[in-house]
């Protein structure tokens, strides 16, 4: 999973959608209203402002394997059908997460979701990764497993799918290249880009989990962040950034 940044919608955009969520009665006319505006090319502006959200890859911020190509609601029309066209509700996955959670959406005893909001929070608050073979799962907290983490980790079961694990482990791996190489030429300038360009073509968002989460603590990267401070800071920069929307 992967951090993303919320952007704004134009005005016209935001009006379209709220005359709109006027008529939403029920859930059988939320779900109408929602398919028509979908269709429409009054929906345009929504799509390719979640597109930028995505990044120029196009990878589903929870799996971070698949392309993202299907819209889903965060709050599921069937659990709450006055979201069915509020921009904030929004999130754009592949296919597969969006089959998997379709209606599910764990909460706790107060009503709160347990799903992460990969657009209001940091999913390294409520995962932790093992980088030795590449697996998410919830943090343990005093007593338990982290509510969010675990029950994220358990609707986007595939998020743990082989070819995702891998996927991660190959971008760990070459983190640590990266940051071998940098140790060993000093942080020039060309071991600084290289590093700047794993982070840059992460599609997993691990360069945070390294940056800002325990990985920090990994002997490689204590010793990049205490001995080449300049260097250090211009990672951490670049995996900010790189939760960022892209222009389109």
């Amino acid at each position: 999973m992967r951090r993303i940044h919320r952007i704004q919608i134009d005005i016209q955009a935001r009006c379209e959608l709220a005359v709109r969520r006027k008529g939403l009665l029920d859930k059988e006319s939320a779900r109408k209203e929602w398919d028509r505006y979908r269709r429409s090319a009054k929906s345009r502006p929504v799509i390719e402002a979640l597109k930028a959200m995505n990044g120029l890859r196009q990878r589903c911020v929870y799996c971070c394997d698949s392309r993202s190509a299907d819209v889903d609601h965060f709050t599921p029309i069937a659990v709450d059908y006055t979201l069915a066209l509020t921009w904030k509700n929004f999130i754009m996955i592949c296919p597969e997460c969006n089959r998997r959670k379709s209606a599910r959406f764990p909460v706790d005893a107060a009503g709160n979701p347990l799903l992460i909001d990969p657009t209001r929070e940091d999913p390294w608050a409520h995962l932790i990764l093992d980088t030795k073979n590449g697996y998410l799962s919830a943090r343990f907290l005093d007593d338990d497993f982290d509510p969010k983490g675990d029950a994220t980790v358990d609707v986007f079961s595939c998020v743990n799918h082989e070819a995702v694990v891998e996927g991660r482990r190959r971008v760990v791996t070459r983190y640590y290249e990266a940051v071998d190489v940098l140790l060993e030429a000093k942080a020039d300038r060309n071991s600084l880009q290289k590093l700047v360009r794993e982070v840059r073509e992460d599609e997993y968002g691990i360069s945070g989990w390294f940056a800002f989460r325990e990985g920090r603590s990994e002997e490689r990267f204590s010793v990049m962040r205490s001995e080449h401070q300049s260097a250090w800071r211009r990672f951490a920069t670049e995996s900010f950034r790189s939760q960022l929307p892209v222009a389109r």
